[in-house]
């Protein structure tokens, strides 16, 4: 039975191109390999790469056992030492190890139903998560801009404390004792900082409910903490902890969300019922700074 791939990726299809390349190399005691992939010796198994490789080159069907020999091939040649060639990998096909899991993870979700005989489709591309963190332009971040500091009096200047006009309800931590640590310490206060506001707003926020993010001069973003929240490997474009600027997390009508200040050293939490959620786990390990309930 034949099967259609042409529904693959060009990076899919190139992934599996490189990796039954690979086998074309004379080097190493193969046999196991050459079994594996359902080949009598080596020299059918280097004569048949060219075959394989065409087929992906052109995006023709190809039966159920070619498309089971491109995977495995691909597995063994990226994953292992003993029987292919681990270590030279990123050097033979220019995919990093990281974008070969990902890659490769894909494929075989795809492509698990046509190898194990239960289908001869490919499986469908999940939709793409939605982004948790979306710039906002430059010039479309002003009204944002010009909203909080009507509200909020905004006064920025190392020695203006506190810099805005703190609303009701709020409370304000001290991070002194964060930014008086070591490195270890700061890093860590900081990074806690960041994970118990997140939790928080995953708490008192809505899935689809999304925040806008402003960093003073620099970029500013629209967030959506529960997408975040689900992300494997969390980057943060600007954190809640004020580690160089003013950092400042608005729900869009500005009643809730925290005010970071850099040198007064703290953080500003209002609105409820983020202060309820987010200023006990805070204050459990910090100090309050001033209080607006």
């Amino acid at each position: 039975m034949q099967v259609d791939l042409t529904q693959l990726t060009p990076v899919e299809r190139e992934l599996l191109r490189l990796g039954i390349m690979e086998w074309e190399r004379p080097e190493g005691d193969r046999d196991t390999v050459v079994h594996l992939l359902g080949y009598t010796d080596r020299r059918e198994l280097r004569s048949d790469v060219g075959r394989l490789g065409g087929i992906l080159d052109t995006a023709r069907s190809m039966s159920r056992r070619d498309c089971r020999r491109l995977l495995l091939a691909t597995e063994l040649a990226f994953a292992s030492e003993t029987l292919g060639w681990a270590r030279d990998w990123a050097a033979d096909t220019g995919f990093t190890d990281h974008d070969t899991i990902t890659v490769l993870r894909g494929l075989q979700e795809r492509l698990a139903g046509i190898v194990h005989g239960t289908t001869d489709h490919l499986g469908e591309i999940p939709p793409p998560a939605p982004p948790a963190w979306v710039p906002i332009p430059m010039d479309a971040d002003d009204p944002y801009w010009a909203s909080f500091n009507q509200r909020f009096a905004f006064r920025p200047g190392m020695r203006s404390w506190p810099a805005i006009e703190e609303p009701g309800p709020s409370v304000t931590i001290d991070l002194e004792p964060i930014f008086a640590g070591g490195h270890a310490q700061f890093a860590s206060g900081a990074a806690a900082v960041d994970s118990l506001t997140l939790a928080a707003l995953t708490r008192v926020l809505d899935a689809d409910t999304g925040l806008v993010v402003l960093d003073w001069q620099h970029q500013s973003y629209r967030f959506w903490p529960h997408r975040f929240a689900c992300q494997p490997h969390q980057q943060w474009p600007t954190t809640v902890f004020p580690n160089g600027d003013y950092y400042i997390f608005l729900t869009e009508d500005m009643n809730t969300g925290t005010f970071g200040h850099p040198w007064e050293q703290t953080l500003c939490v209002f609105g409820e019922p983020l202060v309820s959620a987010l200023v006990p786990t805070l204050t459990s390990w910090l100090p309050i700074k001033r209080s607006n309930r």
